[in-house]
């Protein structure tokens, strides 16, 4: 597969983990710092994506706080369900 296919996919799955992201954490703000909690989530993505992450890695470092801080079993059940149809269908090849 070409770098250019496996990017258009990334940035596909990226995209819609990270609108899902910043309804998860809407709202919500770094404790010291009072920044919007997404910054926390994209700033985790970008160190993941810089040392060689897959797209499964950077939606998993988008997603990685959206359970304990916004919404719990409910939360893990709805990615749960997304991953096995919208996140990892784009990343079949």
């Amino acid at each position: 597969m070409s770098d250019v296919l496996k990017t258009d996919r990334l940035l596909e799955q990226f995209g819609e983990a990270l609108c899902y992201a910043h309804e998860a954490h809407r709202g919500q703000c770094r404790e010291k710092t009072h920044t919007p909690y997404i910054s926390h989530v994209l700033g985790v993505a970008s160190l993941a994506l810089e040392h060689g992450a897959d797209d499964a890695e950077a939606v998993a470092a988008l997603l990685h706080d959206s359970v304990e801080d916004a919404g719990g079993q409910e939360r893990l059940e709805d990615i749960r369900r997304r991953s096995a149809t919208e996140w990892r269908r784009s990343s079949k090849g």
